[in-house]
């Protein structure tokens, strides 16, 4: 037997034949449990999106886009065309357009996403997490049913524009003529702006409730308008010079007002009779005349 026979070498005692282990090759390995797992739950996930979405396209078309098809056969729907082209404006100045896709890559505007503000609106979703999820989920749908332009204009019919006493005003053809007794082929640039300033965050539900904010608002469009070329400096100092005339309601209590406006003093109204009855008095009750002041109709002793 040759010396260190049997002695261990290299951490492993070297019995009979040392030879290292083979890689096999060619041979196929078995996925281990919990990537099998990850697969499985992968595919339900999808799965059960794909059944949302389906559900979510199905409640929009009965819902939205329905009553997009039949509103534009309503004798109230006014078409784009139909409008001054200041009063679109006016609403882009405000709402984000911008498609669901894009909305990630840019800055968030300051008013109502358009696609989502409808679908909320509309199919009356709050702000819980499930609605949050439905409205998420519908708003890319909505777009890919109606382009920008039908999108736009069904806005402008459908959005909810606040409420005069008990009564919600929706579109700008309600609101032009409860707020304003116009048509909407009548508003001014100014009007146009005083309506889109109600979306501004936060938004105005009950105008007759917060009357001094619709001036600031309407300025605030109007200067949003000339920024981006919608109107020149002419037509910005001509509406800025323009009564507040947002008037809602039967009484047409004013909504805006200036910024050091007062409750004028109460005026107390003295009816036409009583003058007359004091000075034939004499300041004295009709009932008992001095006998020293003279009588109206006899003439004065220096006469």
């Amino acid at each position: 037997m040759k010396a260190g026979r049997g002695k261990k070498l290299g951490g492993a005692p070297r019995v009979g034949r040392w030879t290292r282990p083979r890689a096999d090759k060619g041979k196929p390995r078995t996925a281990p449990g919990g990537l099998v797992l990850l697969l499985v739950l992968a595919g339900l996930l999808l799965a059960g999106t794909g059944v949302f979405l389906w559900r979510m396209n199905g409640e929009l078309e009965g819902g939205l886009v329905a009553q997009d098809r039949i509103a534009r056969r309503r004798p109230d729907w006014v078409r784009l065309g139909a409008m001054p082209g200041y009063v679109p404006a006016a609403f882009l100045a405000v709402v984000d357009t911008g498609g669901f896709r894009t909305q990630a890559t840019r800055e968030p505007a300051e008013g109502p996403m358009l696609a989502r503000d409808l679908v909320r609106q509309v199919h009356r979703l709050g702000d819980g997490l499930a609605d949050q999820t439905r409205a998420t989920a519908m708003a890319p749908l909505l777009e890919e049913h109606l382009p920008p332009r039908d999108r736009l204009e069904l806005y402008l019919n459908r959005i909810d524009l606040g409420k005069t006493g008990s009564w919600p005003v929706y579109g700008v053809f309600h609101a032009a003529r409860e707020y304003f007794e116009k048509a909407p082929a009548q508003l001014t640039v100014g009007d146009a702006a005083t309506l889109a300033g109600l979306l501004l965050p936060p938004r105005v539900t009950v105008p007759e409730a917060v009357p001094g904010v619709v001036g600031a608002r309407r300025n605030e469009v109007l200067r949003r308008m000339l920024e981006r070329g919608a109107i020149d400096e002419a037509a910005y100092r001509g509406a800025m010079a323009e009564p507040l005339a947002f008037q809602p309601g039967i009484e047409y209590a004013p909504m805006s007002r200036p910024a050091d406006w007062r409750m004028p003093p109460a005026v107390i109204r003295v009816p036409l009779a009583l003058p007359a009855a004091d000075s034939a008095s004499g300041g004295q009750s009709p009932s008992a005349p001095s006998p020293s002041a003279p009588s109206p109709s006899a003439p004065s002793p220096g006469a």
